[in-house]
């Protein structure tokens, strides 16, 4: 085997380089399958692989759309350059979007702005930059079904995506990224799909009650394995599946469920003495009838997703001790865990009661309390 002279190739790829580069202003996006490794050793290489070429097949088309231009693909990613602001966030949400639609995986993107340097070496596209590294900083911190923006481009794009009102913009999140130290990044969505958020979401305090339905979709939506909702009667969670659109709620939760997220359902058992006594509030004289009915709601949904054959389960759980709140547990058991949490007061009416909102990862000792709770109250349950 003939030895590689190393150092006449790296004078030939000088050479080439200063030959052939082109400096200008772009924006850098890249886009990746989110879980591509665990999808291939849960679901063999086959659907794995079939799942990246479809991914990239769609990033193609939509980047293509937007007078954009794919450099090259990344394994199970792309890296994308666009000379236009908008049209690089517009095509990033039309890509969220159609994968999203896609139900069976999920993507994740980063975005930025500055100077690269675009080549091509015996054919083969690049681009070269600290922009590119940012970019790919920024993706790796991104959640699953998560578009990261940075600062720098947000101030250009910020006011003419206002003009897009299905289009959403997260608040900015302070990220400490190696060998580029701070930054500031903002999610983009759509209104309809919402924004993950961060893992590491600060305590907050929602003080007119009841999230928004599509804060709680998003809320939920990058579940890994396991929602539990847990209240009296429910009733507002099982009219969710049928008083608003598939799209609104109950789309969502298939597609959880079909990731192989499983969902518990907890409420107070209608049959028990502390339902009939239970007075939380006074305008609420049915309580046991509206709780029968939530389990009706339940049950029928609960079949409807038996049928589709998901790997996820939907749970029924009628527990016989009084709760003092209403909660939303995401991933309890993982270090991403994260609740929502009201609790019920004298007088005031559930659904104005001030909503907390916080995370294992910061107000460890708090979850960790609460979720105690739930899972006492998981324990003397019955599951219907």
């Amino acid at each position: 085997m003939s030895k590689i002279d190393v150092d006449h190739l790296a004078e030939y790829l000088r050479l080439k380089t200063e030959k052939e580069g082109t400096k200008s202003t772009r924006i850098v996006a890249m886009f990746d399958l989110a879980s591509s490794t665990s999808m291939k050793l849960q679901e063999g290489h086959m659907v794995g692989t079939n799942a990246a070429l479809l991914h990239n097949l769609i990033c193609r088309e939509i980047v293509d759309r937007h007078n954009g231009s794919v450099i090259k693909e990344l394994g199970d990613g792309v890296l994308v350059s666009f000379g236009d602001s908008l049209d690089a966030c517009l095509a990033a949400v039309d890509i969220k979007r159609a994968i999203y639609g896609q139900s069976s995986f999920l993507t994740k993107g980063s975005l930025t702005i500055g100077e690269v340097e675009e080549l091509e070496i015996s054919g083969v596209r690049d681009i070269l930059g600290a922009p590119v590294d940012r970019c790919a900083r920024i993706l790796s911190t991104a959640f699953a079904g998560q578009i990261l923006i940075d600062s720098p481009l947000h101030a250009g794009v910020s006011s003419h995506l206002k003009d897009y009102l299905d289009v959403c913009v997260g608040p900015p999140e302070g990220l400490n990224l190696k060998d580029i130290g701070s930054i500031t990044t903002y999610e983009l969505s759509t209104k309809e799909i919402g924004l993950v958020g961060g893992r590491k979401i600060p305590f907050t305090i929602h003080e007119k009650g009841r999230l928004p339905i599509d804060q709680k979709v998003a809320f939920m939506q990058n579940a890994k394995r396991e929602v539990i909702e847990l209240g009296v009667g429910l009733t507002t969670f099982a009219e969710y599946f049928v008083s608003r659109g598939g799209y609104e709620f109950k789309d969502h939760v298939t597609r959880l469920l079909k990731r192989g997220v499983n969902f518990k359902c907890m409420l107070l058992d209608p049959n028990h003495k502390v339902a009939r006594e239970c007075r939380i509030d006074l305008a609420e004289p049915s309580l046991v009838n509206d709780i029968r009915s939530s389990i009706k709601g339940l049950k029928k949904q609960q079949g409807y997703f038996k049928s589709l054959k998901l790997d996820g389960i939907f749970e029924i759980y009628a527990y016989r001790r009084m709760p003092y709140f209403h909660a939303v547990c995401v991933d309890p058991e993982t270090d991403d865990g994260r609740m929502t949490l009201s609790h019920y007061l004298h007088g005031v009416r559930r659904a104005e009661t001030p909503v907390f909102q916080f995370c294992k990862a910061v107000n460890k000792d708090m979850f960790e309390k609460y979720w105690l709770s739930i899972k006492e109250l998981l324990v003397g349950s019955k599951l219907l």
